[in-house]
């Protein structure tokens, strides 16, 4: 069938899809969805409607599977109310940055010295010229404590923020088994003060 006859025969079919959608779902915003939803679906797969057969009896077909699919597809979402899902993701967002924000104070306090004097330097604005100045070593020296302060920064908050999952000996399955001597010893994580639950 061409594809002008078969959209114009879906669109004689609509008014009797939309009353199988409202009955479906029972109405409201979610017939309209449902609709729209088939009609699309039916039209992607105009190719498999054989000609002669029932186009309305094939697209409630595609109906029903994709108002089942969907229903499926629910029960494993929770069904709260959007202002509740607006304040846990708020909420969520907010323990991420205390988190990492506790992680960075933290991994700040495990750097060398004079790294994190450059690196709280370059954070607060300073030019090199001027931090070098306040630290009294060179515009080179600067340069290269900022950057391995940020890169050993970036390592710790990382290696902190990421649990590892240790094997039955306790070492790290993910770490290659060259690297597994090589790495430091990681600190354990103080857990006082955490809420849970």
């Amino acid at each position: 069938m061409p594809d002008d006859h078969f959209g114009a025969a879906l669109i004689e079919q609509t008014a009797a899809l939309s009353a199988y959608a409202r009955r479906l779902t029972a109405g409201g915003a979610d017939a309209d969805d449902l609709l729209q939803d088939t009609l699309l679906r039916c039209w992607s797969a105009r190719a498999s409607f054989a000609a002669g057969t029932s186009l309305i009896a094939w697209a409630r077909t595609v109906m029903k599977n994709n108002f089942l699919t969907g229903r499926r597809r629910a029960r494993f979402q929770a069904d709260l109310p959007e202002e509740a899902r607006d304040r846990m993701l708020k909420v969520d967002e907010t323990q991420s940055l205390a988190i990492w924000l506790r992680d960075a104070d933290w991994a700040l306090g495990e750097l060398p010295p004079h790294q994190r004097e450059a690196v709280l330097l370059a954070s607060q604005g300073a030019s090199i010229e001027e931090a070098a100045m306040r630290l009294g070593v060179t515009t080179g020296t600067v340069k290269s404590r900022i950057a391995r302060g940020r890169t050993r920064l970036r390592a710790l908050i990382e290696e902190r923020s990421t649990p590892l999952l240790a094997d039955r000996d306790g070492r790290d399955e993910a770490a290659p088994a060259a690297d597994r001597s090589a790495r430091p010893r990681k600190k354990k994580r103080d857990w006082r003060g955490v809420k849970i639950g």
